[in-house]
């Protein structure tokens, strides 16, 4: 898996515009996946899910490479219809589209292609996996003392040609003094046979609100 990674990573370098430093940081990153590797029940934080032993025996040898140069189309029925709401929507790992229609918007403020940041220090590898392979992030600012007038949705969708692929998805969130964010997180995985790697980082401020809930539509 070593030279999978490794051959994987230098794709994403060459067909991306990241700076020397954040290349430093992303490879530091994969170094320190490469040393622990997916999640096993040697970690005692896993021990009840080996990720490790999950993908060996339902996925296989795993993709780590994803070309993110061209769009994919958005098919309009994958919104939830009969309610008015603000929209995120990631196609196979790529975000297709940032939507605040429903709000003031001198009071929310994205962020694009933030600076990559070292946390080296922690002990989760999947966040190493994200760091190291994630293409493009977004940061959401939601400004001091608003609270958006509908709720955030974001759709997680893989499409059924997608196989034997890792996908690594990303999004930061701020909360300011006394703002409040309801955020609904909707997976429909139509693909076979992928693990999806997920980051979501939130920091809220004083008084600040977030509800977050999460549905799988071949779950519940």
């Amino acid at each position: 898996m070593e030279k999978q990674l490794k051959n994987d990573f230098e794709k994403i370098i060459k067909t991306s515009s990241f700076s020397k430093k954040d290349i430093d940081i992303k490879e530091n990153y994969l170094n320190k996946f490469i040393k622990t590797g997916f999640p096993s029940r040697k970690f005692e934080d896993w021990k009840f899910s080996d990720i490790n032993q999950i993908i060996k025996k339902n996925i296989g040898e795993l993709d780590f490479y994803n070309d993110y140069s061209s769009p994919n189309k958005i098919d309009p029925s994958i919104f939830i219809e009969g309610m008015e709401h603000n929209k995120i929507v990631f196609i196979n790992g790529r975000i297709e589209k940032i939507e605040f229609n429903y709000e003031n918007e001198n009071s929310i403020e994205i962020l694009d292609q933030q600076q990559l940041k070292n946390y080296l220090n922690h002990e989760n590898s999947l966040i190493s996996l994200n760091s190291a392979f994630t293409n493009k992030y977004y940061k959401i600012v939601i400004k001091e003392n608003y609270a958006l007038k509908k709720p955030l949705i974001i759709y997680h969708i893989t499409t059924e040609d997608l196989n034997n692929k890792n996908i690594n998805s990303r999004l930061d969130f701020l909360l300011e003094e006394n703002s409040s964010l309801k955020l609904i997180d909707i997976s429909n995985d139509l693909s076979k046979k992928n693990f999806i790697n997920i980051l979501n980082n939130f920091e809220l401020k004083k008084d600040s609100i977030l509800k977050n809930y999460k549905i799988d539509k071949k779950e519940n």
